[in-house]
């Protein structure tokens, strides 16, 4: 049975951190960011924990993170590389109700103004429209939810993400 938490996934820049701070101040719920507590486990910056891994290595390393979590009345926002894990996917459909923020791929090239220092997990000479596309997939097959993110009307977007998660949250309770 899942606990009432609410996990946000999607691509870097789609608002998972923004988004999520201001739903859990909303729903008066802790806030977790999983790229944050990578960075703590790690000592060190994602870019750095990315770049001293390798690929393949950092996506382990995110995955068990995810596994190693156990929370009540948390947003989680996700790094956006979590999809590439069935385990760590499986976890987090047990610890809430998931949430795919979702933004066009103009809204994330547009608001990824750092890409070369956010820890992204690309691989070698991928474009980001080619890590969108490989992604956008992923992203839908784990959803319960999906949120279109491309409106900055943070209130309105929570109130979305509050709408479609309740009936979930309250089968599961």
């Amino acid at each position: 049975m899942a606990s009432s938490n609410i996990i946000l996934i999607g691509m870097a820049a789609a608002g998972k951190s923004t988004i999520g701070r201001r739903l859990a101040k909303h729903l008066r719920w802790a806030f977790v960011d999983t790229d944050l507590l990578m960075e703590a486990w790690w000592g060190a910056p994602l870019q750095h924990i990315r770049d001293s891994l390798g690929l393949t290595a950092f996506l382990q390393a995110e995955a068990d993170q995810i596994l190693r979590l156990n929370l009540r009345q948390c947003v989680v926002g996700t790094g956006g590389s979590v999809v590439y894990s069935e385990a760590a996917m499986a976890h987090l459909a047990d610890l809430g109700v998931i949430v795919h923020l979702k933004s066009s791929f103009t809204s994330i090239a547009r608001r990824l103004t750092n890409p070369a220092s956010r820890g992204l997990a690309m691989g070698p000479n991928q474009t980001l429209r080619e890590l969108y596309d490989e992604r956008a997939p992923l992203y839908a097959r784990f959803a319960q939810v999906t949120v279109n993110t491309d409106s900055t009307d943070m209130n309105q977007i929570c109130s979305s993400i509050v709408q479609g998660v309740n009936p979930l949250l309250q089968e599961n309770a």
